[in-house]
């Protein structure tokens, strides 16, 4: 499954064209983790990810599942915050100038409209972890191996 900027909203739906590839996730966040330096500004990221319940036969509709996730986050995201995928199950959200508490607001926001879709249904459920720069790290690296873990 591969979604990322170069497709239109007509082929891989509402809210998917705001989904960045891997690629350039990673070139944003290092772009903003240099600005957060210089202009010591606050980033905070949200990892969201879809994990296959263990009581389900790995048989879930993970498809449908993303495509509902990300629909669902990119609706509720402000205009300036960056939003790709780093995984087949893991999405991301750069949020510039949130500190660690904007950046929790954001994850109570996005946990309220998640817990309206029924994702058990469909095999999975939905993790949110924040990290934050500087607190979290203070470098690409440092975030990254937050990130990915």
């Amino acid at each position: 499954m591969t979604i990322g900027a170069g497709r239109s909203k007509e082929e891989a739906g509402v809210g998917f064209s705001r989904i960045l590839n891997r690629d350039l996730i990673l070139y944003l966040l290092d772009l903003e983790v240099k600005r957060g330096r210089r202009y010591q500004n606050f980033l905070s990221i949200l990892i969201l990810d879809l994990i296959a319940l263990p009581d389900g036969d790995g048989a879930g509709d993970l498809e449908a599942s993303y495509q509902m996730l990300a629909t669902l986050v990119a609706d509720e995201m402000r205009e300036t915050d960056i939003f790709g995928a780093i995984g087949e199950k893991r999405l991301v959200a750069l949020l510039p100038y949130a500190d660690l508490s904007a950046g929790y607001q954001a994850k109570a926001r996005f946990e309220t409209i998640l817990k309206y879709y029924d994702f058990r249904s469909k095999g999975y459920e939905v993790k949110i972890h924040q990290v934050s720069y500087p607190m979290n790290g203070t470098d690409t690296h440092d975030l990254m191996q937050r990130v990915l873990a």
